[in-house]
């Protein structure tokens, strides 16, 4: 029997450069966004305000990061998948703290393995999705 199991998690710099590439992102659209970004274990690593964001924004951010690490899937994705489901169980995850089905978070995975997420919530959700897609898309660009 083995005793342990492959776990990662991102980088600092991985870290740094998905909070970078999402405020770049969100200075050319001119929106103001809270970015969180989590470890594989869902716990958050990074966060970032662009002033004047929404403060109940910085709540939805975290969440997105949190579901997107949870789930291994997009916040979309997860969003498709709770509409699908039956409603006694639909009660039961609404009953889970930190979920949420809302464009704007996203897994970030390397070879098969979840390393982390980001959430990005303060503007529409497909503005918060295109943030939070366009930096993990720049992470893995530089990454291969």
């Amino acid at each position: 029997m083995k005793k342990s199991a492959a776990r990662a998690t991102l980088s600092t710099q991985a870290i740094e450069t998905l909070l970078r590439v999402a405020t770049a992102r969100a200075q050319e659209l001119e929106i103001r966004v809270h970015i969180a970004i989590a470890d594989s274990s869902a716990e958050m690593v990074g966060f970032l305000s662009c002033e004047g964001a929404p403060r109940l924004a910085a709540t939805t951010a975290r969440h997105k990061a949190f579901t997107a690490a949870s789930t291994g899937m997009s916040t979309l994705d997860w969003k498709t998948y709770t509409d699908s489901i039956p409603a006694d169980e639909q009660k039961i995850i609404d009953g889970v703290e930190g979920y949420i089905a809302a464009a704007g978070g996203y897994p970030i995975m390397e070879d098969g393995l979840l390393l982390g997420s980001i959430g990005v919530s303060g503007a529409d959700q497909e503005r918060d999705a295109d943030v939070a897609r366009r930096a993990v898309e720049a992470l893995d660009e530089l990454a291969s």
